[in-house]
């Protein structure tokens, strides 16, 4: 009578055929998947390419692998732990932490990396702002919530300080913020930490750090860890803002990798499916019904390049698949405009539609004005004497450019926002030049907001009719306004 062997699991592994930096070919393998998990002493490895006789693979960890190494099927694909334990944490792409801080062995829910956008009939349409608390954003670029907005520009124009006030600025509006850092230097990250850590802004905001020093893999896996963690949040109805610092770097990684595979290159070197790797990851943000479990996910993804590159292939295919963008240039930073922003080339294509009325009339006030102004002005140097109609209108451009203008950490409401800037269409700035708005305009909008006599417009402007209202209203609290900015004077 033969021996009985007891029930052994039969164990599916492969044999690296060839190693190239941190890609490895393996022969096996038989039922492995796209994204799905090997390992060999310790070391783990994700499925990126199923080829004829081989299996392609990305090795997550930086450690020898040479020929004939045995790996197996590590049953699982490519997850991440996420939940409320994460906020106020720094993690790399694969979920540990690298804050210094204990380490991180909550479980929460295991979500997967890469994973299709939902569809259509889980999105709603976006009615919602995403309130920066910053004029020129909430006011003339206005952002919902939803919504992909590409941040672009050129080195030193003001991008990261932006950034950086606009998640400090969300830390009392219950939104979670997600900064992806990719293939940054280690030291910006540390340097963005201590500033939201120091205006306690870090407790609602997650950073997911790929250093440039890392192995390329693990940069290329930064925005999908990003939106893995934004998803599991949205899931439980919370509204998450993205931001994907730098986008540029990560096209750079991913072609790259791409040379490595020997794929064959396309415009300026970069693979065929580079816009699919983009496009795929930023339509996951959307704003969701409850079928999806309601809330939002805001995209900000953010591209450094110089000006003269404006219409190379990644900032035109990140153009194209976004709602808008905005343009951050060094000259208008190194004139002292705070943000950098060049009004007339950015765009947004959603949020205009989550203006209030009288809010979104304001704002076309301003920037009609700032158009006209523009053409005149150019005509105005060639005249020493301009009719009286055109010196107003280049004195409201002065007023506007300079309210426009906001130092870092400052909040302002909508309502104060609006108010502030309809205050350019009443008699009371008529005589005021742009120093007057410079040194007061901070007491105006901080009066607009806690004043108890303006308690009663806000509600004006969300429900009235035009903004004709709004400003004879303000024309009518002009006593007001000149005790505000007397130097010395209380306010009510």
């Amino acid at each position: 009578m033969p021996i009985q062997q007891p029930n052994q699991t039969i164990q599916e592994i492969g044999i690296v055929k060839s190693v190239r930096g941190f890609l490895v070919f393996i022969e096996g393998l038989p039922t492995i998947k796209v994204n799905d998990l090997v390992e060999s002493n310790g070391a783990f490895g994700v499925v990126t390419a199923l080829l004829d006789n081989l299996v392609s693979v990305f090795m997550l960890q930086e450690i020898s692998v040479k020929p004939g190494q045995v790996f197996k099927r590590a049953n699982q694909t490519l997850t991440i732990q996420v939940g409320d334990f994460l906020l106020g944490r720094t993690i790399d792409p694969l979920g540990a932490s690298i804050d210094g801080k204990k380490i991180l062995t909550q479980k929460g829910t295991a979500s997967t990396l890469e994973k299709p956008a939902p569809p259509i009939s889980s999105r709603q349409f976006i009615k919602d702002q995403f309130i920066t608390g910053i004029s020129l954003i909430d006011m003339l670029v206005p952002i919902g919530k939803g919504q992909r907005e590409l941040v672009m520009g050129d080195a030193r124009s003001g991008k990261t300080s932006f950034l950086t006030d606009l998640i400090i600025n969300q830390k009392d509006t219950g939104i979670i913020c997600i900064y992806a850092s990719i293939g940054k230097a280690i030291t910006d990250v540390r340097k963005l930490i201590d500033i939201l850590d120091a205006n306690k802004a870090f407790t609602h905001t997650i950073v997911v750090a790929a250093a440039s020093s890392d192995p390329p893999p693990l940069i290329f896996l930064a925005p999908k860890t990003a939106f893995a963690i934004a998803q599991h949040f949205q899931k439980l109805g919370r509204d998450v803002l993205v931001i994907l610092d730098d986008i540029g770097n990560h096209a750079k990684i991913y072609r790259e990798i791409s040379l490595l595979q020997e794929r064959a290159p396309g415009r300026e070197s970069y693979p065929g499916d580079i816009f699919y790797q983009h496009a795929h990851l930023l339509e996951i943000a959307g704003n969701f019904n409850e079928t999806e479990g309601g809330g939002s996910i805001t995209a900000l993804p953010v591209i450094e390049f110089n000006m003269t590159d404006f219409t190379s292939f990644i900032p035109t295919n990140l153009m194209s698949m976004t709602d808008g963008h905005l343009l951050f240039t060094s000259t208008l930073h190194n004139q002292g405009m705070r943000p950098a922003i060049d009004i007339s080339l950015s765009v947004t294509r959603v949020g205009l539609q989550t203006q209030y009325r009288i809010q979104n009339a304001i704002a076309g006030k301003i920037k009609s004005t700032l158009i006209r102004a523009a053409q005149l002005e150019s005509i105005s140097r060639f005249s020493t004497e301009l009719p009286q109609e055109t010196q107003l209108l280049l004195h409201e451009k002065e007023l506007i450019e300079e309210l426009i203008v906001q130092e870092a950490f400052m909040f302002y409401t909508p309502e104060a926002q609006v108010m502030a800037f309809a205050l350019i269409f009443t008699s009371f700035l008529k005589d005021k030049d742009k120093y007057f708005v410079r040194l007061y305009k901070n007491q105006l909008l901080t009066a607009f907001m806690k004043d108890p006599r303006f308690k009663d417009f806000p509600e004006l402007i969300h429900t009235g009719k035009n903004e004709q209202e709004l400003i004879d209203k303000l024309e009518g609290l002009s006593h007001v306004l000149t005790e505000i900015c007397t130097p010395g004077a209380k306010q009510g």
